[in-house]
């Protein structure tokens, strides 16, 4: 886990591991896709994949948590590349000309908790969710959506 941690050191606001074998990167919202560049760059095309995005709402902190989850091979360790984005204003740029398998995670996590994913084409209500849902331009995993 040493190479990935020391790649992304410079762009990290902190670390720290989750659990074994599970290492937290976190960093600034607008240098999200510079990282991911860089993670890619220095790792090679068959060396990493982003696993899955998550997106967890904090109106509380009003703020949405968003966590790339990736794996590297041939070790396969896991890291979650984590950002914060206000609740009112939840975008981030898109990772899609990077990692393409990344589309069903930007879809699902657009669709069910409004993170807008700049420079995504495909993003679209729908894709997850039932259209009476959509239809009542709401997000159902926004603790205060009331669905």
């Amino acid at each position: 886990m040493e190479a990935l941690s020391e790649l992304v050191k410079k762009y990290a606001l902190t670390t720290y591991s989750m659990k074994p074998n599970r290492l937290v990167i976190e960093i600034p919202r607008d240098r999200v896709k510079e990282v991911l560049k860089a993670i890619k760059e220095g790792c090679g095309d068959t060396g990493i994949y982003v696993s899955t995005i998550v997106g967890t709402d904090f109106p509380d902190k009003k703020q949405v948590r968003l966590d790339y989850y990736l794996v590297t091979h041939p070790d396969d360790n896991v890291y979650v590349l984590r950002t914060w984005l206000p609740r009112e204003d939840p975008k981030v740029d898109s990772i899609l000309d990077l990692f393409p398998g990344a589309l069903s995670g930007e879809c699902e996590t657009y669709d069910l908790l409004g993170v807008v994913f700049e420079g995504n084409l495909f993003i679209r209500r729908e894709f997850f969710v039932p259209t009476d849902v959509a239809s009542k331009e709401v997000f159902p995993l926004r603790k205060d959506s009331g669905v």
